[in-house]
């Protein structure tokens, strides 16, 4: 219930006025200059000294005036600026943009003789707000789209003054950790000394546009000189002090406001004409039956009333909603709810819509399956194979899509590694570049129902400009496309992808065990046991003095090894030409004493090819248990495209622990390699396998 609070007044004087950089600064205490930006941190000031202490209307007042001086770059504005008022959480993002938060009012500042004004306004402010003040049409922008720093302004200075550019490239972006005002002081020094030759090739130069050629960022070095410029000589718009009175009425604060919004869209309108248990009747009714994912009897429904009744008559005067609160919260904790059926057996045509939609579209069954579900018509081969390829072609698929790959091909880990910098430099869109490729990958195997040999050597793949660094190919452009590659090369397929390249090592280096475990269980389905417990790791050799193939091999040398190894070292030796980023490599790197030493400046600038030098040659020949001779990882995709029966069953194993929630039992596995000889037999594709999964026994049982 909203309370009365007392009305309090706060003075803000300029010098209380923050920023985070430098597109705003107090100067001589009692003006506050603001030059313009589209984010908080670089384009206004925000009050230190004022925090909305409750929810509620209050009124400001803000003293302003604009600054023009002959001596700066633009021509003097007649027309008037304009300031405008927002407000802000004191803990959100500060480079949050303007569009992005919430806008309390704008101001014209008179420009012609630049008088003081004030200004005055009445907004409601949530608890713990603050209020900022931005220059909405000033000259300089930062919105991280557009880059557009004074343009201008720069352009003209780079091409009327040549001492402006050689100072500013002489000066390589500024010294790390340097003010802007240190900067703009550190050009004017060199523009005004001898030490600058313009003979100088690296000093002499003009980009052909704005941007082009300015190899340490133009939004960086250009736009501290050109704020510090309008800092010092206009234009500007100064804030003189700003005064804060109220609350003069409470409001329910933000969270209140979220919380009754969204209570308000769960549960309904509620009807005139009918009592608040009616209300609740029809609300538990509607919700139980989504949340259980089936029609609820009489008698379920009243054991979730009584909870409600029980609540309304130990506390009189309480608010329906409280009681369906009680209510639901207990129907969230119910086995029903949390589990997808509870009746042994074969499903019914309930569980089955759950089964399948968790499956296939990772969400609750729609309106399609629950009417089909009613009729009891989806157990119906037919109707079951339609809703299978409808699924199949709704945009949910995409979540399958995700968590699957995820967990079989091991995407989802990659967002724990972080590659070594001394390999190369990495971003997380590089990463999400990655995973993508390995979706779409994917889902055209899915969606077009390629044959299952397609996993393996698929003449095609998925990629961006992000991946070139990969690849060593020459994509352009940020979004995904398809890619012709030649069948039987060593690039494409589930051996060739960085993501698993990248899944089966730890961002330092490879190891041909965790590869070849990682192929044996996703590839082959032939996982082996764990190492004996007694039995040491082996660690790479980064010095160049041993390879691991030796290493390997002096381990095999004890009989409770070579078992299992003789299995796994040669799947793995097969790969050892994918770094630990699926890079291909024709040696192993070795790492100079540069590499160790400390970061003297961000990795970015960092020379990759002094901190390795070329280490020995890679052998990725090895020998399978059965006698088959591998060259590389082409001999080993044709090895597996020879045993596709190994991999089909494989692949209807994890898809039939994804798709029932369980571990297979020996009635499963007798099922699962029935329908990969079946599907391996007709030629099918990978589609026609999902349907044949759904339509088996162990699918339409518990």
């Amino acid at each position: 219930m909203l309370t009365e609070a007392d009305s309090q007044s706060w003075v803000v004087p300029p010098r209380e006025l923050a920023t985070a950089e430098g597109a705003g600064a107090a100067f001589a205490k009692d003006v506050y200059r603001l030059v313009s930006s589209r984010n908080m941190a670089s384009a206004a000031g925000w009050t230190t000294l004022f925090e909305a202490p409750v929810s509620g209307v209050y009124k400001m007042r803000v003293d302003a005036r604009t600054f023009q001086t002959r001596n700066m770059f633009y021509e003097e504005r007649a027309t008037s600026f304009l300031l405008e008022v927002y407000a802000r959480q004191n803990s959100e993002q500060k480079y949050d943009l303007f569009d992005n938060l919430r806008k309390l009012g704008s101001f014209d500042v008179p420009a012609v003789g630049n008088p003081v004004s004030t200004h005055e306004l009445e907004a409601e402010l949530y608890r713990g707000e603050v209020l900022g003040f931005r220059w909405a049409d000033g000259p300089i922008f930062s919105d991280p789209g557009k880059r557009e720093v004074s343009r201008d302004f720069i352009d003209d200075r780079l091409l009327k003054d040549r001492l402006f550019y050689a100072a500013a490239n002489k000066l390589n972006g500024g010294k790390r950790g340097s003010t802007q005002i240190e900067f703009y002081e550190a050009i004017l020094e060199l523009i005004e000394s001898d030490s600058l030759d313009l003979n100088d090739p690296r000093l002499d130069t003009t980009p052909e546009t704005y941007g082009g050629g300015l190899a340490n960022g133009p939004h960086n070095w250009s736009k501290d000189y050109a704020q510090e410029q309008m800092h010092r000589f206009g234009p500007g718009l100064d804030i003189l002090g700003v005064s804060i009175e109220g609350p003069f009425k409470v409001i329910p604060d933000r969270l209140t406001r979220t919380r009754l919004a969204l209570s308000k869209e769960f549960l309904g309108p509620h009807p005139d004409g009918i009592s608040d248990i009616e209300f609740a009747e029809s609300v538990l009714r509607r919700f139980l039956t989504q949340a259980f994912r089936r029609p609820i009897s009489e008698s379920q429904l009243d054991d979730y009333l009584r909870v409600v009744r029980q609540h309304l008559e130990e506390f009189p005067g309480k608010r329906i909603e409280e009681g369906l609160h009680l209510a639901i919260r207990r129907a969230l904790v119910s086995p029903r709810f949390l589990f997808r059926g509870l009746s042994p057996g074969k499903l019914d045509d309930w569980d089955l819509a759950s089964r399948l939609s968790y499956f296939l579209n990772s969400g609750p069954p729609d309106d399609t399956l629950r009417a089909l579900a009613e009729r009891g018509e989806l157990s119906d081969f037919d109707v079951l194979e339609r809703e299978i390829r409808r699924l199949l072609a709704k945009p949910e698929r995409s979540e399958f899509v995700r968590h699957f790959t995820g967990q079989w091909l091991g995407t989802r880990k990659l967002k724990d590694v972080m590659p070594d910098t001394r390999l190369l430099k990495f971003l997380r869109r590089d990463r999400e570049a990655m995973i993508k490729e390995t979706e779409l990958f994917f889902d055209e195997i899915l969606v077009e129902n390629h044959p299952l040999e397609d996993f393996i050597d698929p003449g095609f793949s998925f990629r961006n400009e992000f991946l070139n660094i990969i690849y060593e190919s020459d994509v352009s452009g940020r979004d995904m496309r398809r890619v012709a590659l030649p069948k039987g090369a060593k690039e494409g397929g589930l051996l060739g992808l960085a993501s698993i390249m990248m899944a089966t090592a730890n961002g330092v280096d490879t190891h041909p065990v965790h590869r070849g475990v990682w192929l044996l269980e996703n590839v082959l389905g032939l996982p082996t046991p764990p190492p004996p417990p007694e039995v040491p790791a082996v660690a790479p050799d980064t010095s160049g003095t041993t390879t691991m193939r030796e290493q390997m091999l002096a381990h095999q040398a004890d009989p409770t090894c070579a078992r299992c190894h003789e299995k796994i070292d040669p799947l793995g030796f097969v790969m050892e030409n994918f770094d630990p980023v699926g890079r291909w490599r024709e040696n192993y790197p070795v790492y100079t004493e540069e590499a160790a030493a400390p970061l003297e400046k961000d990795f970015f600038s960092r020379d990759l090819e002094r901190i390795t030098r070329i280490g020995r040659r890679i052998d990725a020949s090895a020998t399978m248990p059965d006698g088959t001779v591998l060259k590389d990882v082409t001999d080993l995709k044709k090895y597996i495209l020879e045993n596709m029966d190994l991999f089909a069953e494989c692949l209807t194993e994890k898809l039939m622990v994804y798709a029932t929630g369980r571990s297979l039992n020996f009635g499963d596995k007798r099922v699962s390699r029935t329908l990969a000889s079946e599907l391996i037999n007709s030629k099918g594709g990978f589609q026609d396998l999902i349907i044949s999964v759904v339509l088996s026994e162990s699918f339409l049982t518990r």
